[in-house]
């Protein structure tokens, strides 16, 4: 369970990424060979981002495993050993120190980094598509002063 964000594998994304920087010298007749990228760019970035939910979707359920694990079993023998009064709210205050809920808050918060990433990049991919089908095929609509 500790290595999912370290699966998602970004480096073939960063290929179509570093791409986006390319466009801003790129004529109506690369445009197509650009678009192409970005169509697979936004594919590879999907997948991930499928990916990455599914380890956030795991690494919640492990959070609340461990929050579970500790407020009904681990906080009593704590709690007896510091002779705190075992109460509901002194189990939830041992929740919050327990290192396996620490462990697992931590792996959450990557999880939700990842997700949160890749629909950015899935995003900027998108736009970029956008924008290079105004290039390729003309957008009659535009003022002159867009692309400038």
């Amino acid at each position: 369970m500790g290595d999912l964000t370290e699966r998602l594998d970004v480096t073939r994304l960063a290929t179509y990424v570093n791409k986006i920087q390319e466009l801003s010298t790129t004529s109506k007749l690369l445009a197509p060979v650009y678009l192409r990228d970005m169509i697979v760019g936004q594919d590879v970035a999907a997948n991930l981002l499928a990916k990455a939910i599914q380890a956030d979707s795991r690494a919640k359920a492990q959070l609340e495993r461990a929050e579970a694990i500790a407020y009904l079993d681990k906080s009593r023998d704590y709690l007896e050993s510091r002779s705190i009064k075992d109460t509901s709210e002194a189990r939830k205050q041992y929740v919050n120190i327990d290192e396996d809920v620490l462990n697992a808050k931590e792996q959450r918060a990557k999880t939700e980094a990842m997700v949160v990433y890749l629909k950015s990049v899935l995003s900027e991919l998108r736009q970029a598509h956008d924008d290079l089908k105004k290039i390729a095929y003309g957008d009659q609509n535009m003022t002159p002063y867009e692309g400038m």
